[in-house]
């Protein structure tokens, strides 16, 4: 009988050790993170990415980022506290550089990353490069690429501008539009409400 009943023991003993899962192991795993929660985590992880990138990002990358380019070239105008004031003419030259200039005086020198060349568009629809004279402002003479003439009233005289082998048309309100094909810029500008018969403005 003690026997008997040590065995039992043993047995209830064993049983209190044994643990059973009523459900499949892959439930009885401590569950993972959500996807609101990947997402948090990716969006936190983002933003130091951003903050850190941007620390240590050299200077000159980041003047390059904001170097006005000539499909840009306007805002240079719009930034200047003579805009809507004073009538203003920016002189593209060699490598980029630039002058604007107002009452013939420098009001600002900056670089453009890419250089342009100056085109009129003439009466019978051929393009023709402008040969601009000297010109001689302060202590600066040169002669320049392209110019561009900002009104008293906000708007651009309109300007054709070749880089590389890329055509820009500068609209006089309308944003810059660039074309590989100097004919279908030619039929742009024959359509613009701008210039609906008079494409010899265009210059």
């Amino acid at each position: 009988m003690k026997r008997g009943m040590g065995n039992g023991n043993r047995e209830s003993g064993s049983i209190k050790k044994t643990i059973h899962c009523p459900l499949p192991a892959t439930h009885c795993v401590k569950q993972g993170f959500t996807l609101v929660e990947l997402l948090v985590v990716l969006l936190l992880m983002g933003m130091i990415y951003a903050i850190a990138f941007n620390s240590f990002m050299p200077t000159s990358a980041k003047e390059s980022a904001k170097r006005p380019t000539l499909l840009s070239v306007a805002d240079v105008f719009r930034d200047s506290p003579l805009y809507r004031h004073s009538e203003m003419i920016l002189y593209g030259l060699r490598n980029g550089d630039c002058l604007l200039v107002s009452d013939e005086k420098i009001v600002r020198r900056f670089h453009l990353s890419e250089s342009g060349t100056g085109y009129r568009l003439n009466p019978d629809e051929t393009l023709q490069e402008i040969d601009y004279p000297h010109v001689k402002v302060e202590r600066e003479e040169f002669i320049p690429l392209f110019t561009l003439r900002c009104r008293a009233d906000g708007y651009l005289d309109p300007q054709i501008l070749l880089s590389g082998d890329t055509w820009i048309y500068l609209h006089p309100y309308l944003p810059p539009k660039k074309f590989e094909n100097p004919s279908a810029m030619v039929a742009f500008i024959r359509r613009s409400d701008y210039l609906p018969d008079k494409a010899g403005y265009a210059q």
